[in-house]
């Protein structure tokens, strides 16, 4: 097949995207398949040469990419670089890749595209609206409140939250990924009122939770099957970006030590957020495991990291399913 492989973007995920990207092209190139490395952020000259792609995914994107007009990814579709594709297999994680608006783009220009259609992935995408179709079907997440742009300086505001969810507290964009400007915030208004304003820099909607404190854990899906469950320790702190990208910074025991009835739980609340949230083929659902056990939903991943230590090759890699495997099987599920 000739497949695109979508990777880089504009978003703050870019250099994670460009090591999933990499990862996923040369492993379909060893299974025969003819790969286009296209990066929208070049517009209309988006196809890049495998040589050229350089990044170091815990290090922080450049700003000039973030600075890009979303045109460039207008362009990047309209282009020629689409004539012969087959299916186009986007590993762009976060904004303008992961939240509908690619795949929304690829549909109109009539291209196949591998993982989650538009609806999926724009509500996935958004954390606030992901919890209450959640809530609605039985798959709990965290208490939590929202806060706007008129309340991000709201001292009062942001102390009553506080002072609802109780004890420590978790404060992110609503729509962005990687933990990028998330904080956990140990019961200081002062604390909260920064980690705000840090968060307001990537979104305009601000999710504050309750902290579940606990062991984290994470279930990846195939089609509709549930993979074993991973739990993931870091050496030190919580799981951060850098935590999360940066080699020997965490432990991954796959599958997690858990009892049969604790695993069967969480595998059939991963499918079931799956499936409410209408994922296609593939995705990796998040949770907290609470201190008597109790798992709590934390988000859907419709385009989860991808290189060949990420947490979903890792979970096929348990039952026996390779790298460039799990990838063909991911575009025939799609």
């Amino acid at each position: 097949m000739n497949i695109a492989v979508l990777l880089g973007g504009i978003s703050t995920e870019r250099n994670v995207s460009i090591a999933s990207g990499k990862a996923v092209g040369q492993a379909l190139s060893e299974r025969g398949h003819t790969i286009s490395f296209i990066d929208p952020s070049l517009g209309h000259n988006c196809i890049i040469q495998a040589n050229d792609l350089i990044s170091v995914a815990n290090e922080t994107v450049a700003q000039e990419y973030l600075n890009l007009s979303p045109r460039v990814l207008l362009e990047c579709v309209q282009s020629p670089a689409f004539d012969t594709i087959d299916i186009a297999f986007s590993l762009l994680h976060g904004k303008y890749g992961e939240d509908g608006i690619m795949q929304a783009l690829l549909e109109a220009r009539g291209v196949r595209y591998a993982g989650s259609k538009v609806m999926a992935s724009a509500l996935a995408m958004d954390k606030v609206r992901t919890k209450l179709i959640l809530s609605a079907a039985g798959v709990q997440s965290p208490e939590w409140s929202v806060l706007y742009p008129q309340q991000f300086n709201d001292y009062e505001r942001i102390e009553h939250i506080m002072n609802d969810l109780g004890g420590t507290i978790v404060i992110k964009p609503n729509t962005n990924g990687s933990s990028v400007g998330l904080s956990i915030v140990d019961n200081d208004i002062d604390h909260a009122i920064k980690a705000v304003q840090f968060a307001s820099k990537y979104d305009s909607t601000i999710l504050v939770e309750r902290y579940i404190a606990g062991r984290e854990v994470t279930v990846a899906i195939l089609g509709d099957q549930a993979f074993p469950v991973i739990e993931i320790v870091p050496e030190n702190g919580w799981y951060d970006y850098q935590n999360k990208y940066t080699k020997g910074n965490t432990q991954y025991f796959c599958p997690a030590d858990l009892t049969n009835d604790e695993r069967d739980f969480l595998q059939n609340l991963a499918v079931t957020a799956h499936r409410i949230v209408g994922c296609t083929a593939y995705s990796r659902i998040d949770f907290r495991l609470d201190e008597d056990g109790v798992p709590w939903c934390l988000e859907v991943n419709t385009i989860p990291g991808f290189t060949e230590t990420s947490l979903v090759p890792m979970a096929a890699q348990s039952v026996g399913i390779s790298y460039g495997e799990l990838c063909e099987k991911i575009i025939a599920l799609s």
